[in-house]
């Protein structure tokens, strides 16, 4: 029987190669999705012109089509030609709602008729590996998460794809770059930032007053304080003072509550759990999955790193000691364990019914490697190292006993004012031992406070002394990439009823692990976000869309209300919903989008900002290397204003006049045959294009005559900037296929502006 195995990557696949050889098959490295859903315009010829239309495809549904970018058709035809005769195919790529299409798109799409098997892993180890690919299951039973990975996919390309088209025939202002980007996701994470910009940006500072009362008992005095609600402070001075004389006469019993407390453990960590915590470390949100990605695919010493559930299976209960034993053989040392407590059920760490739904358990060490963690430490980045220690840390946290603590409130009433202080008393640190000095910034909702007096309740007290502590409101803070994934995993608070608020809780948010960093990068990268010292900006492109999507379409922005749609597509991973009908009703919302677009198309028209969005790469590569050619500094503003970035490399040709490149080179050959150019070639850049090709035999074969000019490569590296496009590195290498290239290009550019 011969077989081929899919992996989803060419680590992957080596990983696999290295565990497994060549036992079940030629092993082939993918890379993502080398199949991909067809354009709008592919099919439907009239879909290119964009509009507001709803872009759904007759069927339903969009065609698979070749991706050939980036040479991923030739590995196309490598898999076609390896699965024509193969009688099995094993998909071995990651084990979630991606790598189950990544793998399923591409045999439904070569129609593959053979034995389709999986191989589900949660680590890329040589053991897990192994085990995978001997406990095989037909691919058949994924079917749930096939139809999972589909939806989403065919939602976000019919719903992103028309809104965005829409928003940019519509809403587009002057001097934008790019199209107007709407989606799903984006828009309503979009929406988090500029609500709260908005709040920061008409906050008005206000003056108020917080009370302090030291009382004395048996000689020994305490200071309480007044701890008001936001809508009970003291705003007004004079009634703060007037409060504070009748304070200094009171005498009375003071009320002493004192109680056992137990905390338990926090969670496990997810994907979000790591990126929010890796927050107050300056990490972006990409560099803590890249991170972690690190400790998963190379050093193999983690689990699965897109995790989106903070629970373990049951069956890992028989690692626990395995795991603390082998941690504390790494040099950070955390305390040992020696009876582990096990938490089961949603209120614990072990649960098999919080995983359902799920396709990966919470990240942890990965014990199938616990012989070699002490060499592997030894291996680690510094950041790798911090984040794994962090992972390890929480995992022991989790099989720790509980913190026992007693709390003391000591509280007295002055004109119906609570005045109090709150103490701690440590019993038993329990889990928090292993956090050393991170504890204090690793609690959630533990109390650091020093112990109080040891009084007994209805002990009498008098007045010492009283007083008042000028303060000023503070305006919300900005989001950071960890506070708004944080923002977007906990849609639930941003419901607006409590029903939809008890919903939602059980849902993951907006978004998924893998995808939100993405999603804030591409709203900085297309303008929206504006990053300063790490805190996050919504720019005025993002305020006015903001403000008339609340006005025409306010559910695009609304992060409940796209939970729920999350939550529909997690049904049907469940089994629970049919995928079309979940699509059919979430495309609902997309055409009331249009429908208001339509509207705004025949009244205000193009939103009315000046648009400041930074270069691209390339732009800002050709800005860069025009600056050192020339000698000269990079203009202030260029790295982030693609307008002045823009300024600085010049005007481009116009119409179909030759490149400066061009006349340079065809003087040359001119020079060398002994005549003079025709105006009509030197006035037609494809008729002089053709002239060159033809006659550059006669040009002297000097060293460096056929280097590319640099007002050539400049050229050509700002059309492939605009163009997002790559120069062939032989092309840069001859100054006659850069004249070429820059006749096809060039031409289609001067094309494009003319019909724009």
């Amino acid at each position: 029987m011969k077989s081929v195995v899919l992996c989803e990557k060419p680590s992957q696949a080596k990983n696999v190669q290295a565990a497994v050889g060549s036992r079940f098959g030629r092993v082939i490295g993918l890379r993502g999705h080398i199949i991909r859903l067809a354009t709008p315009e592919e099919v439907n010829p009239e879909w290119q012109q964009w509009s507001c239309d709803l872009l759904r495809p007759a069927s339903g549904f969009y065609p698979f089509s070749e991706d050939t970018a980036a040479g991923k058709d030739k590995l196309l035809r490598e898999v076609r030609t390896a699965l024509a005769d193969a009688d099995r195919v094993i998909i071995a790529t990651d084990c979630d709602r991606e790598g189950q299409a990544i793998g399923e798109n591409l045999i439904r799409y070569l129609k593959f008729k053979g034995q389709v098997l999986r191989a589900m892993f949660n680590a890329e180890d040589v053991q897990s590996l192994q085990e995978a690919f001997e406990n095989l299951s037909p691919n058949p039973d994924h079917l749930r998460l096939y139809q999972a990975a589909v939806a989403r996919a065919q939602v976000d390309q019919i719903a992103n794809l028309s809104a965005t088209r829409a928003a940019t025939v519509v809403l587009k202002p002057t001097g934008m770059r790019g199209a107007m980007g709407v989606g799903r996701v984006r828009t309503p994470t979009m929406g988090i930032v500029c609500k709260r910009q908005i709040e920061i940006d008409s906050f008005r500072p206000r003056a108020y007053w917080d009370l302090w009362l030291e009382v004395e008992h048996n000689n020994e005095p305490l200071r309480l304080k007044h701890r008001p609600s936001e809508e009970t402070r003291l705003y007004d001075r004079a009634e703060a003072e007037a409060l504070v004389s009748q304070m200094r006469l009171w005498n009375g019993p003071l009320s002493v509550v004192k109680e056992e407390k137990r905390q338990s453990p926090p969670k496990l960590n997810d994907l979000p759990a790591l990126q929010i915590y890796a927050a107050r470390w300056g990490w972006s949100a990409k560099k803590t999955l890249d991170v972690a990605q690190a400790l998963y695919e190379t050093h193999k010493i983690t689990t699965y790193p897109r995790a989106e559930s903070t629970f373990l299976p049951e069956v890992e209960i028989e690692n626990v000691d395995a795991v603390i034993s082998a941690l504390n053989g790494l040099e950070f040392a955390p305390v040992y364990y020696p009876e582990p407590i096990i938490r089961r059920g949603k209120s614990g760490h072990f649960s098999d019914k919080a995983l359902e739904g799920s396709s990966h358990h919470a990240i942890i060490p990965n014990i199938k490697t616990a012989e070699e963690w002490d060499v592997i430490y030894t291996r680690l980045s510094a950041d790798e190292r911090k984040l794994f220690e962090h992972i390890a840390r929480t995992y022991l946290c989790a099989v720790g006993p509980d913190r026992i603590y007693d709390r003391t409130e000591i509280s007295l009433v002055v004109q119906k004012r609570k005045f109090s202080a709150v103490g701690v008393s440590e019993k038993d640190p329990g889990w928090r031992e292993v956090l050393g000095a991170n504890a204090v910034e690793s609690e959630e909702d533990g109390e650091e406070l020093p112990p109080v007096p040891t009084w007994s309740d209805g002990a009498q007290a008098q007045a010492l002394e009283a007083g008042l502590e000028a303060k000023t409101t503070k305006p919300p803070a900005h989001y950071t990439e960890g506070s708004l994934i944080k923002a977007m995993k906990d849609a639930w608070r941003f419901a607006s009823t409590p029903e939809m608020v008890s919903r939602l809780k059980e849902a993951k948010g907006i978004g998924t692990p893998a995808t939100r960093d993405g999603v804030i990068a591409g709203l900085i990268k297309q303008g929206y976000f504006s990053v300063t010292k790490g805190r996050l900006h919504a720019s005025p492109l993002a305020l006015e869309f903001y403000k008339e999507l609340m006005r025409e379409c306010p559910e695009w922005l609304d992060p409940a209300a796209t939970a729920e749609m999350e939550m529909a597509l997690d049904a049907i991973l469940r089994g629970e919903a049919d995928p079309r009908r979940v699509i059919d009703d979430i495309l609902v919302k997309t055409q009331r989008f249009l429908d208001s677009m339509k509207q705004r198309a025949g009244g205000a028209g193009a939103l009315d900002v000046d648009v400041k969005q930074p270069p691209s790469a390339r732009m800002l590569a050709a800005a860069k290397s025009k600056a050192k050619r020339d000698g000269v500094s990079l203009p202030r503003g260029a790295s982030t204003d693609a307008r002045i970035c823009r300024e600085f490399l010049g005007p481009m040709p116009e119409g179909n006049a030759p490149t400066e490149g061009q006349l340079t080179f065809a003087g040359k050959i001119a020079d060398a045959m002994g005549i003079v150019l025709t105006d009509e070639l030197r006035g037609d850049r494809k008729k002089l294009s053709a002239w060159i090709d033809q006659n550059k035999t006669n040009m002297p074969k000097e060293r460096g005559d056929d280097q590319p000019t640099p007002k050539q490569v400049e050229l050509a590296e700002r059309i492939a900037t605009e163009k997002s496009i790559e120069i062939p590195p032989e092309t840069l290498r001859s100054k006659s296929s850069l004249s070429k290239w820059l006749d096809t290009h060039a031409a289609k550019r001067s094309g494009r502006k003319k019909q724009g």
